[in-house]
């Protein structure tokens, strides 16, 4: 992977004053958005190890102070960044993440038991967590995710900033009422479990899961939908020691579905 702005010495020499600094600048934001590509990083350090010699004036002190003294350790270099930049410039969505992608030899074991898990969005309105939970589904995965209601699918363009092209590698389905999604899961034999702070519940690192099983998330502000609780088998919730009584509903999705799968009380596989 080539660094997408090279600049030659001789360019970088006809710049103008303005014009350099625009470059180191394009390049200190190359250098954060790319941290963890080894050789990336090293190719853009190298070429500013370079253009130094060839600044037209003395660079703005926090600049200079920068450039000089990169450092070569990846995380002491991440921070050295982030402080430089402070926090204004790099977006989550333009950071690119650790590769590995494909590395993993899974448990086939676990993978027959998660493609037992059906997830059952109930109307969740932001894309950002139903992205989330495509990626989830993919790391574990999961048999289906089901989009119920309000909540966007794949085709909404701001999808794969969260999901990171998992989209195409989990089943998923959309259907317009939760309800329906559920009776359609119970005819194929599921137990329908809902995750939500209601009573009575049980809480997730103590109820036994049996299988084939949906999991249902609902709303952010809303929740899952009371008549949706009716339909359930039964309600399990996250414990919490702090003021607010629950986490966002992707990051609640995922610690669940991790203790399902990884816990060690289930009833059967």
């Amino acid at each position: 992977m080539k660094f997408l702005a090279q600049y030659s010495k001789s360019k970088f020499i006809n710049f103008s004053f303005d014009a350099q600094l625009k470059a180191f600048a394009k390049m200190l934001q190359e250098l954060e958005k790319n941290i963890a590509n080894t050789a990336y990083r090293q190719d853009i350090v190298s070429q500013i190890d370079t253009l130094l010699p060839f600044v037209h004036k003395p660079l703005p002190r926090r600049m200079h102070k920068l450039l000089n003294s990169l450092p070569d350790d990846p995380h002491r270099l991440l921070r050295a960044l982030a402080l430089y930049h402070n926090d204004s410039l790099v977006k989550d969505g333009s950071i690119i993440l650790r590769v590995g992608d494909g590395s993993v030899q899974p448990d086939e074991q676990k993978i027959k038991q998660a493609q037992r898990i059906t997830l059952v969005a109930d109307n969740l309105r932001s894309v950002f967590n139903v992205g989330s939970l495509f990626r989830l589904c993919e790391c574990l995965s999961l048999g289906e995710l089901v989009l119920c209601g309000i909540s966007p699918t794949p085709l909404h363009p701001n999808m794969n900033k969260t999901a990171l092209g998992t989209t195409d590698k989990v089943k998923w389905s959309k259907q317009e009422q939760t309800k329906t999604a559920i009776d359609s899961l119970k005819v194929k034999g599921y137990r329908i479990y809902a995750l939500e702070t209601a009573q009575p519940s049980t809480s997730v690192f103590e109820f036994q899961a049996s299988f084939p099983l949906a999991m249902i998330v609902g709303n952010e502000a809303l929740g899952v939908e009371p008549a949706i609780l009716k339909e359930c088998d039964e309600i399990i919730y996250l414990p919490v020691l702090g003021w607010k009584n629950s986490l966002n509903v992707s990051v609640a999705a995922s610690v669940a579905i991790y203790q399902i799968l990884f816990g060690g009380r289930n009833a059967d596989l």
